[in-house]
């Protein structure tokens, strides 16, 4: 869905998953409101609607489950005619912390791994080359693990807030990744830190940040010119270390979502 331009001057495009609630609905408001123009992503019909009414200056919404490959597909396609992007913001994420029992998508992977690393790979991969990837992590990357073997606890027993964990990490490694092998993309990871959504909520986990101050953290980072060191952006002591920054498990990983999306980058 596309609006009318009413922009008298544009100074970035910026497209944002995971936009209709949260930190990412936080940073389209604030990047709208400083008149960048800003692409819009959520779930479904309903969302969308909402995060428009949200943010009404926003330049549009593209919808998709990103439990699905098809509809992320899809979704690439939809974004892709409102121009190239300077910054790609992939901050779509779920969090199932309680969950002892692991739910399958419609292409066979565990929920938590397709929605937040295997679909912002394959959004990275589809997708018109910005000047700026942002891959949403967190300092909780340091509780993760990469297992290549066997990413969709298909012979481990199932742990949702492993899972979430080790998406983290994935990510961070996707970011750092990304970056050695497209040089001319900054591609960042980026920790909020424990902020209070929907998401932390329903998990019984309320942080002592809010969406507001993680989105205009995430809003800057978008737009500025500086490059954090590490290419991570975080308020936390934690950073990337040896392990995240190792060139192996990094193209380790990149080759696992290349086989499981069928999208070379």
């Amino acid at each position: 869905m596309i609006r009318p331009a009413v922009y008298s001057r544009r100074v970035a495009r910026v497209l944002i998953t995971g936009s209709s609630a949260g930190i990412g609905l936080a940073a389209a408001t604030a990047l709208s409101k400083q008149g960048h123009e800003v692409v819009l992503h959520a779930r479904n019909e309903w969302r969308a609607a909402e995060a428009l009414a949200a943010v009404p200056l926003a330049a549009g919404v593209v919808v998709a489950d990103l439990a699905s490959f098809q509809e992320t597909r899809g979704m690439v396609a939809e974004a892709e005619k409102f121009g190239r992007y300077d910054t790609v913001v992939l901050n779509a994420g779920l969090g199932l912390k309680h969950a002892t029992e692991r739910e399958l998508t419609v292409d066979g992977n565990e929920l938590t791994f397709q929605v937040n690393t295997l679909s912002a790979y394959l959004v990275t991969a589809l997708l018109s080359r910005p000047r700026r990837l942002i891959f949403t992590s967190s300092a909780l990357a340091g509780e993760g693990k990469l297992d290549l073997d066997d990413p969709n606890f298909m012979r481990k027993p199932f742990q949702g807030w492993q899972a979430y964990l080790n998406t983290k990490l994935q990510l961070i490694l996707l970011a750092l990744g990304v970056g050695r092998r497209l040089s001319e993309v900054d591609s960042i990871a980026f920790d909020p830190g424990w902020v209070t959504t929907q998401m932390t909520l329903r998990n019984g986990d309320g942080g002592p940040l809010t969406p507001d101050h993680a989105g205009a953290r995430l809003a800057r980072l978008a737009t500025t010119r500086d490059v954090p060191p590490d290419s991570y952006d975080t308020e936390r002591p934690w950073r990337p270390g040896r392990d995240e920054k190792d060139p192996e498990k990094q193209d380790g990983l990149l080759a696992l979502c290349a086989q499981l999306t069928g999208s070379a980058l």
